[in-house]
């Protein structure tokens, strides 16, 4: 999530008092034969000219949804209000689907084996914590396991998990295998690591710690358009709760930033007394940061002789202008290609389609199941086009033809 200073006054009014018309307007009963009205409704709630500057505010939009340092009341709480955000619901960490960590970098994780429901939807955990089904920690003959380290989008997002992404990928894999004469011998599993809100240094953490015990075959790290904003609200939150950073480059990075002992103070409250100053010091160095941690991660990988390879994933709507987006998927190509790593770029997944049938909510531009379907499928033919990713998954086989699509193939 790429940092951006706090909205000046007058612009983050112009935000709220277009965010509460949209309101205004949802509340406007619509008769049921204007379905042409509804859509257009739907598509301009969605629509980012008419959520103008919500990029300035996605700081207090995250911290809101996972309970970060804003607490109840707070910016995130009235941001996700005035964006339509619908009575009953709950912030992420307040829906008894994460537990805090005392003191730890890692800040949170997904509680195992629950089954509950989150945003409306089925949310369910294996034993080890993952939003997908049952795993062993010890990997089966014949089986290739792929390691999926994202945020929330990846995680799945208000959809089940076998509507995300990544479960289908692994549907798709195996089905394929069985296609491709591997049924006797090969399986494939996608462990989705992924966790709403997780910085780079977060799913660099999550590898050391869970997906390397998984013995994985390969390692996809998951980018999005916002992760140096998940970087500051992990930061921010490793300050406010006294976590030690255990990695030497990110502490030397915290070091040049000018980060002082004083600006890190708490209050009474636990809140950290000079956060905006520390935003502002830290916002420069974000990308030199990323750069650092995919490169502690491709070292890591390297040394456990797995794989790696990058993803860009799109928000919904937000992403869809290539202008717009040109200087940091330029930036993350560049982190790639400075550690010699595959990158997939999927930003132009959602481009051309109504933002309304993409997203899980006017106010929240997760893909729904119909937007990961879309992912699953922009994934997949990069896959199958790719001779070098293609062979480690089905050794010995061929690349399918450019024009193919992976809905067509079994």
């Amino acid at each position: 999530m790429a940092l951006i200073q706090s909205p000046s006054i007058a612009a983050a009014r112009v935000a709220m008092a277009q965010a509460a018309a949209l309101v205004a307007l949802s509340l406007i009963p619509i008769p049921a034969g204007w379905s042409h009205a509804r859509r257009l409704m739907a598509s301009a709630s969605s629509n980012s000219s008419n959520r103008a500057d919500a990029d300035h505010h996605a700081t207090g939009y995250y911290e809101g949804l996972v309970g970060g340092a804003e607490g109840p009341g707070g910016r995130g709480e009235l941001t996700l209000k005035l964006m339509g955000k619908p009575n009953g619901w709950v912030r992420f960490n307040d829906a008894g689907v994460v537990r805090h960590l005392d003191r730890d970098f890692l800040q949170f994780e997904l509680i195992p084996k629950i089954d509950s429901v989150l945003f409306g939807q089925p949310f369910v955990t294996n034993s080890h914590g993952m939003h997908g089904p049952e795993v062993a920690l010890e990997k089966p003959p014949g089986v290739f396991r792929i390691a999926l380290l994202g945020a929330s989008m990846d995680m799945g997002w208000g959809v089940k998990y076998q509507d995300s992404y990544a479960h289908q990928l692994q549907d798709w894999l195996n089905t394929h295998a069985a296609h491709q004469g591997f049924a006797s011998d090969r399986r494939f599993e996608v462990l989705n690591f992924a966790v709403a809100a997780y910085s780079p240094l977060q799913r660099l953490e999550s590898f050391r710690r869970k997906a390397k015990e998984f013995q994985p075959d390969l390692v996809v790290f998951a980018s999005t358009m916002l992760d140096s904003r998940l970087a500051e609200i992990h930061l921010c939150d490793v300050f406010r709760t006294q976590a030690e950073i255990p990695f030497d480059f990110a502490r030397r990075a915290v070091e040049r930033a000018g980060v002082t002992e004083a600006d890190r103070r708490v209050d009474s409250r636990k809140q950290l007394v000079a956060k905006e100053a520390i935003k502002k010091k830290l916002e420069p160095h974000y990308w030199d940061l990323y750069d650092e941690t995919l490169a502690k991660l491709s070292a890591d990988c390297r040394t456990a002789k797995v794989p790696l390879m990058m993803v860009i994933i799109p928000r919904v709507g937000k992403d869809a202008d290539p202008s717009a987006r040109a200087e940091p998927v330029a930036r993350l190509r560049a982190i790639a290609g400075r550690q010699a790593l595959p990158i997939y770029d999927l930003t132009d997944t959602f481009d051309q389609i109504d933002p309304a049938l993409l997203e899980i909510a006017a106010w929240d531009d997760h893909p729904n199941a119909v937007g990961h379907h879309r992912l699953f499928l922009a994934l997949t033919h990069k896959l199958v086009t790719d001779q070098g990713r293609y062979e480690l998954l089905f050794p010995g086989r061929s690349a399918v033809a450019e024009a193919a699509l992976p809905e067509d193939l079994p």
